[in-house]
């Protein structure tokens, strides 16, 4: 209760501070608390009108961190993982399990409990599902087809359950030895509202990568993904360079550039985590925070 009393103070105290604050335009957050969102907010001087978070399998909706936003007058995402953690470690959860019904009871649940919020939320299910990498990718026992059936299936629970939701289907941007395609794995345009790209300029944070504009490292998949998905809205789920390798400042003015040339992109959320050794964060030097104060000011 005290916890409750705390959040509401805190949410009504912080929202009415942040109400005159300019909005971050088509920028979006990742972030996992509301402290940190409001300091980056602070720093970066606007308020990010669409928060993302992550979730794994299993847990129940993050009602407590939805109610925060809300009542900061955010609009809500989250990045939903399939996948569960142990003593043992992490596991994913196979698609054809979904798909058989056998979580029809966790997802009814997780359904009933946002549409008692009633607040609309948008969902990206098993983002970057074309990866090879983490526990719920591909694999000749998690198929194209099997996530396309797992994906329906939770979609026609949501909607029999009446939550209010949006469906995003995010894969990860194309890369060299990618186990299905695009095509592969899409639902179809009946089962998805919108449609989204996680990409990272990586840099030289590993012997496999190398310094890419945002134009390289979006351009080639989003041609893909308009002839997979026409006409669909798009965003990008995950966006985020590292300083490693040139100029992170250079690269978010590039990308303040190229945007408008994206005609189809609504929003971007920036990756502000760090992952590992990985700092994605804007705030790694003042001369990337101020690139994007002024990337937001052009684009208002």
């Amino acid at each position: 209760m005290r916890r409750l009393l705390l959040t509401v103070l805190l949410g009504s105290l912080w929202s009415g501070a942040y109400a005159s604050a300019a909005s971050c335009g088509i920028f979006g957050l990742t972030v996992d608390s509301p402290a940190v969102l409001q300091a980056v907010e602070r720093k970066a001087g606007c308020t990010f009108r669409a928060i993302r978070w992550f979730q794994d399998w299993d847990a129940p909706y993050n009602r407590a961190y939805a109610r925060t936003l809300t009542g900061l007058n955010r609009e809500l995402e989250l990045s939903w993982q399939p996948r569960t953690r142990t003593s043992a470690g992490v596991r994913g959860v196979p698609y054809r399990e979904i798909a058989a019904g056998r979580h029809d009871a966790y997802l009814r649940q997780f359904a009933r409990d946002v549409r008692r919020e009633g607040v609309p939320l948008r969902i990206t299910f098993a983002p970057e599902m074309n990866g090879n990498w983490g526990a719920y990718q591909l694999s000749a026992r998690n198929t194209p087809a099997d996530f396309v059936h797992a994906w329906r299936r939770i979609v026609n629970v949501f909607r029999a359950e009446g939550a209010p939701v949006r469906w995003v289907w995010t894969p990860n941007i194309l890369y060299p030895g990618m186990p299905s395609s695009y095509r592969a794995l899409y639902p179809g345009g009946e089962w998805v509202h919108e449609v989204g790209l996680d990409g990272y300029n990586w840099g030289t944070t590993n012997p496999w990568n190398r310094w890419l504009s945002f134009r390289d490292t979006f351009a080639p998949s989003y041609r893909e993904l308009k002839r997979v998905a026409g006409t669909k809205p798009v965003q990008l789920g995950e966006l985020a360079s590292v300083e490693q390798g040139g100029s992170k400042a250079a690269w978010i003015r590039e990308m303040c550039a190229a945007l408008p040339g994206f005609g189809q992109i609504r929003r971007a959320f920036w990756f502000h985590l760090k992952d590992g050794r990985v700092d994605w964060r804007l705030t790694t030097s003042q001369a990337a925070l101020d690139a994007f104060r002024r990337c937001v000011r052009t684009r208002r």
